[in-house]
């Protein structure tokens, strides 16, 4: 039986909705940082699923032939269009992290009485 992987993105998932839920008794500054930084990293990891790159690693391919093993650079990228599975989970990647930024600054201004 294998070990599950501890992965940071749950606890930070966690805190947000702990830090969003209890926003009333937050100062509005801290409310907003943790949305811009929620919102942001949201959106970065749209703008990897719409370029298709998510999870790659180096990018080198690994070839064998007759028992040798050989890593072979990979081809150039060239300017293309995202493939259609990836635009749908980009775009909703960049729906909700753009909803976070547009709300961080909907209480900046309203802290700021603009």
């Amino acid at each position: 039986m294998s070990m599950p992987r501890f992965d940071w993105r749950w606890i930070a998932g966690i805190a947000v909705l702990a830090i969003l839920a209890s926003s009333r008794q937050l100062p509005w500054w801290f409310t907003a940082a943790t949305l811009v930084l929620a919102g942001t990293y949201i959106v970065y990891l749209g703008w990897l699923e719409w370029n298709g790159n998510a999870g790659t690693s180096n990018g080198r391919r690994v070839t064998y032939w007759r028992g040798q093993r050989y890593e072979v650079a990979p081809e150039p990228r060239r300017v293309s269009t995202p493939r259609l599975r990836d635009i749908g989970s980009g775009a909703l990647y960049f729906i909700v992290g753009g909803a976070m930024v547009l709300g961080a600054l909907s209480l900046v201004l309203r802290a700021l009485q603009i």
